[in-house]
């Protein structure tokens, strides 16, 4: 074989990626491995926009469960179910295991990245879409706003910056990363529900704050609901979470620093499909379908 052939595709680059970009992430692993050739146009920043793009259009249910040590975290993925034609159900279901908390798998995420574990804090993972950089914020949890740091993670050198917060709040494990920005529930002081989340901009690293107005139930979730942040909570009475006995539940949108309420009236059938306590464990995007687990 000439050079020409060794260092080639016998098909054009374009439609080589465009065979590629339908390809599952697994094999897209396995074809970088195989010549030079393949890893360069795989690594590329414009078949990794491509490939986002195409996977968003194929949702995935993604589960994750810890072992009873709690060591470690296992994953898995399968394809969103298609929706049957003859479904009259207006509540779609998905049970699954998940962690007890998100704080698990972000530390998890630092610790790969740092090499060391962490001190008693909360740290926040989010993906800056400007800079296509993966960001962590870390504040001391027993503390009200003393020490608010930010970590870029795919650097050569990590190191630890501070930022300021002129608000004065206590930290929750609630919380979400939407089009780079980190979301988390937040508290005035520590003896006081959470009223009010705290807006972490990646890309520029600043604070702001929008107040919800009401204590947050100790069911409520925060979701990504097209593209804005949305609060899941139950509608009986409040610290409650799912059960057997609920009537309804409620999903707060934020929109322009209002919250419009939506509720949601469950069906008759809702007490022979569930058996246990059920957490909310967020909202697939592109469907909206939410999704709910048993409690842990």
């Amino acid at each position: 074989m000439t050079s020409l052939h060794r260092n080639s595709l016998p098909i054009p680059d374009d439609l080589a990626v465009e065979i590629f970009s339908r390809l599952p992430s697994k094999a897209i692993a396995r074809c970088r491995c195989a010549c030079k050739l393949w890893s360069s146009m795989l690594l590329r920043e414009d078949f990794t926009d491509l490939f986002l793009t195409r996977s968003s259009a194929r949702p995935q249910l993604l589960f994750a469960c810890q072992d009873h040590n709690r060591n470690y975290i296992f994953f898995s993925s399968s394809p969103h179910p298609e929706e049957e034609e003859n479904s009259s159900s207006p509540i779609i279901l998905h049970v699954s295991l998940v962690p007890p908390t998100s704080y698990l798998v972000v530390r998890m995420a630092c610790v790969m990245e740092l090499g060391r574990d962490l001190p008693l804090v909360d740290n926040y993972l989010g993906y800056d879409p400007v800079s296509k950089k993966f960001k962590v914020l870390s504040m001391e949890r027993s503390k009200i706003s003393a020490k608010h740091q930010v970590l870029t993670l795919g650097t050569k050198k990590l190191s630890w910056r501070l930022v300021q917060c002129t608000t004065a709040h206590y930290s929750s494990n609630k919380w979400i990363s939407i089009s780079g920005v980190i979301y988390y529930a937040a508290s005035a002081n520590r003896s006081s529900a959470n009223s009010m989340v705290a807006c972490f901009d990646l890309r520029v690293e600043k604070f702001s704050f929008v107040n919800f107005g009401r204590a947050m139930h100790d069911s409520t979730t925060l979701v990504n609901y097209n593209g804005k942040l949305g609060l899941l909570m139950s509608g009986d009475a409040p610290g409650e979470n799912i059960s057997t006995t609920s009537k309804s539940f409620q999903l707060w949108v934020l929109q322009d620093a209002e919250w419009p309420k939506h509720v949601y009236i469950l069906p008759p059938s809702w007490k022979d499909v569930v058996t246990k306590t059920m957490c909310f464990a967020g909202i697939i995007v592109g469907t909206n379908e939410i999704v709910l687990a048993p409690l842990l």
